[in-house]
């Protein structure tokens, strides 16, 4: 960590020596945003009662201290008030370790504050780790955009108690059971939190999961575990334990069941926790902070509301900081990213292609639109444009500082300084942002077809490592179905197998598995490259692509692989359309090959133009847009057989263009309209019989 802040210290030196330029709301003005500014930063005065001590909560988390609240500086007059009576206690587990606290008001009576609807409990976030202070805000903007359900609402905040300025702060709403929080009515209506197990000392109610043995915290729920009969609380109790266990019994299961995995957890919601969190790069996600909601026995479990985003979008993680990068599947390999302490409930969920697919699906339906970049980045700006003057106020003032503790505060004895570290701080934002997004965008789509793989003849995984193993001694890849036409090779210790749409992958088996090669062939290599590593000898090897050898050191032994398809283009399509006959016209994406039908009855073939002049091959390649094939009608004669003169009947002069033509002394090129009006018998040759037919034709005998 010395490291870091000494890294830090060097930029931020470095920093100074560029002009600084106060924010501006232009560029966030043209531009489209995530979420509705605020127009002003109201103040949060609070005053601590007679007999009561700020300190006393500042030493102990489950302390509380009678205060009076008051607002004032709002954008709108309705919502300042004055002096109202409330509790004020600290909160957080990690944040309340640190010198700028966070806090929670109980009002005695249910208060609207800024419009965001009645309610005791508030809380006011420090984002003390934030040098920016927008993470939170920026993603439960992105949450309530994709449409999760009873996202938290917020506004910024200056604070002051007993007359001391304490910082810029986030009023939030809490997760809790409420009208306009959660509004759970069952009475077996629960929201519990996945948490850590370092976090329990003073939460009276949890479990243990069956599987992870993750805890999980009952935070709020109708029935009153203090109030109601023991029994009840004990069904209420029981029931939601029930849920979580049969959950992960069956994400962890051997044996896949989509049926009733699905009918555990509403799979949406499972997804957009997915893709914010995977977008973001949350420290926290699996590891606490991560809510579930029910409302009773004939509810399935939803994943949220979404909270706690302070160390996302690159942030260090306090235990020694996680793997960065851009391209690593953060929530389906988070154990590698961060600790152990995280379940990968994520690498279970992509072992079902189901998920796979509706993931892909969601993320064009709703993900794709909403992860703007430049609208999030528009947004950030708008957002600090507003916060400026009070964030120097921290930086400057108070010496609220970023990474942990005090030490840095030296280095904003100035605005100056400050404002350097800021843009420091929020390019880093911007362009985790960027390149998130990017990842994203190459990574998911309704049109990525499913890849699946399996070791040791294990459950097929999507995307995720696979879990350790002592050696892979099988390896199977699995495209599933694909507008794509073409498939995945690959070598294994020199073996060749093939993949192809919709078709299960050879198993290969050995004592162990090296030499990896994969390759894509077809019209899928056109849009899709595909990578992969491994983990060799308690490392990952660098990502390897299209045929190159992946895990191929002397006396390696690999225990882990990871596959993916990352898109090179974006899906385009053509359509065929096969004018002159009754055959369907054909949809399908641009470079695939097409077997054109069979001609319709009385056509003598395809073709290019509608001259039918160039013939088309039987096997055509699609074209994006429109592509019109025309069938020719077989045309016919446009001469009377036994006309050979054409004067248009059939009389003793043609006998003798005819024993001229039999003689040689005029000639009738095969196919030409002569040779027809000449071949009486239709048999193809000019002979004596054709001309007796003729003879015969004049004098009446028979008719052609």
């Amino acid at each position: 960590m010395k490291k870091l802040f000494g890294f830090i210290a060097i930029i931020l030196t470095l920093a100074t020596l560029i002009s600084c330029i106060p924010f501006t709301a232009a560029a966030a003005d043209e531009a489209e945003l995530i979420g509705e500014v605020q127009e002003t930063i109201p103040d949060i005065r609070i005053t601590v009662d007679s007999g009561y001590k700020l300190d006393t909560i500042h030493n102990d988390k489950e302390a509380k201290i009678r205060t009076k609240v008051s607002v004032s500086g709002s954008w709108d007059e309705s919502y300042d008030f004055s002096s109202l009576a409330a509790e004020l206690k600290t909160r957080g587990n990690s944040t309340f370790l640190m010198p700028k606290k966070p806090y929670q008001i109980k009002f005695d009576s249910k208060t609207d504050m800024f419009g965001m609807g009645k309610a005791k409990k508030w809380v006011l976030l420090a984002n003390y780790v934030d040098g920016s202070f927008v993470r939170n805000k920026i993603i439960f903007d992105l949450c309530e955009n994709i449409g999760m359900p009873y996202t938290i609402k917020s506004v910024f905040v200056n604070l002051y108690i007993d007359g001391n300025y304490l910082g810029v702060y986030q009023l939030c709403e809490k997760v809790e059971i409420g009208d306009s929080r959660v509004p759970l009515t069952d009475d077996f209506g629960v929201i519990a939190e996945m948490d850590a197990a370092t976090r329990l000392e003073g939460e009276d109610f949890y479990f243990y999961s069956s599987v992870t043995g993750k805890p999980f915290v009952y935070k709020e729920y109708n029935t009153d575990f203090e109030d109601d009969p023991a029994e009840d609380v004990l069904a209420v109790r029981d029931f939601f334990e029930g849920r979580i266990n049969a959950l992960e019994e069956e994400l962890y299961s051997t044996q896949s069941d989509w049926e009733k995995l699905s009918s555990l957890i509403d799979i949406d919601s499972v997804i957009k926790f997915y893709f914010i969190n995977e977008f973001c790069m949350n420290a926290d996600a699996c590891f606490a902070s991560t809510y579930f909601y029910i409302d009773g026995k004939d509810d399935i479990l939803h994943m949220g509301p979404a909270w706690d985003y302070d160390r996302c979008f690159g942030y260090y993680d306090y235990n020694g900081g996680y793997v960065q990068g851009t391209d690593e599947d953060f929530m389906k390999n988070i154990t590698d990213c961060t600790d152990t302490q995280r379940v990968e409930w994520y690498k279970m969920f992509f072992r079902y292609p189901e998920f796979v697919k509706r993931a892909n699906e969601l993320y064009d339906e709703v993900i794709r639109d909403e992860f703007d970049p430049d609208r999030i980045i528009a947004t950030v700006d708008a957002y600090e444009e507003l916060l400026y003057d009070s964030l120097m106020r921290n930086y400057v003032d108070e010496g609220w500082a970023l990474f942990h503790n005090n030490a840095e505060a030296e280095f904003f004895s100035s605005r100056e300084s400050a404002t350097n570290y800021l843009n420091f701080t929020l390019n880093y934002l911007k362009n985790n942002i960027r390149e998130r997004a990017e990842f994203l965008n190459q990574t998911y789509g309704k049109y990525h077809p499913v890849l699946s793989y399996s070791q040791n003849g294990g459950k097929y995984f999507t995307g995720g490592s696979m879990t350790y193993a002592s050696n892979i001694s099988s390896l199977s890849i699995d495209l599933g179905d694909s507008v794509f036409d073409g498939g995945i090779s690959y070598t294994v210790g020199g073996r060749n197998l093939t993949a192809s749409s919709g078709m299960d992958g050879a198993v290969v088996a050995g004592d162990s598995i090296a030499n990896v090669k994969i390759s894509l062939y077809g019209n899928l290599a056109s849009y899709f490259s595909v990578q992969y590593r491994a983990f060799v000898d308690g490392s990952w090897t660098q990502w390897k692509s299209n045929g190159s050898l992946c895990g191929g050191r002397a006396n390696s032994v690999m225990t882990r692989i990871q596959i993916r398809l990352i898109e090179k283009k974006e899906a385009a399509f053509g359509t065929v359309i096969f004018e002159g006959s009754d055959a369907e016209s054909v949809t399908a994406a641009a470079g695939n090959a097409l077997t054109l039908p069979a001609l319709p009855e009385g056509c003598e073939g395809w073709y290019l133009d509608p001259d039918c002049t160039v013939t088309a091959p039987p096997i055509i390649t699609v074209a994006e847009g429109e592509t019109v094939i025309y069938a020719k009608p077989v045309e016919e004669p446009s001469v009377q057989v036994g006309d050979l003169d054409g004067d248009g009947t059939v009389n003793a002069k043609d006998v003798n263009v005819l024993l001229r033509i039999l003689a040689g002394a005029e000639i009738a090129e095969e196919g030409s309209d002569l040779y027809i009006a000449a071949d009486l018998d239709g048999d193809g040759i000019l002979n004596a019989k054709d001309a007796n037919t003729l003879k015969r034709v004049i004098a009446g005998e028979i008719q052609i």
